[in-house]
């Protein structure tokens, strides 16, 4: 798998029983009711929460087996997460928090990739 694949499993804090595979620059939107589980699932990939069982892999690499004990921290995962909060930084507008996450590119390119 070329892509990420997630397999978790708890039951506490909440009950979570979640499997999904994304295939490599496919886009994925998490939808369900509040309580549900959607922002456990997006901690777990980012490594903020570490759930009782299951597996976590991006591409070849294991970010988190429980059964293997592996756990890569979240600066190790290359994964941006913004929580139920319209804005990561709220200093900034909503165009400079998407522009933030283009760092890749060069700096005249992020102000006309953030706004298309």
């Amino acid at each position: 798998m070329s892509g990420l694949s997630v397999r978790l499993a708890q039951s506490e804090p909440i009950a979570l029983d979640a499997e999904l595979e994304v295939a490599a620059g496919e886009l994925l939107g998490l939808v369900g009711p509040s309580g549900s589980g959607k922002t456990t699932v997006l901690r777990c990939i980012a490594g903020l929460h570490r759930p009782a069982g299951g597996q976590v892999r991006c591409g070849n690499a294991a970010w988190f087996d429980a059964a293997a004990g592996i756990d890569l921290p979240p600066q190790a995962r290359s994964v941006g997460l913004v929580f139920q909060n319209y804005a990561l930084f709220p200093h900034l507008s909503a165009l400079e928090n998407v522009a933030t996450a283009l760092g890749h590119l060069p700096r005249e390119a992020r102000a006309p990739r953030a706004s298309a």
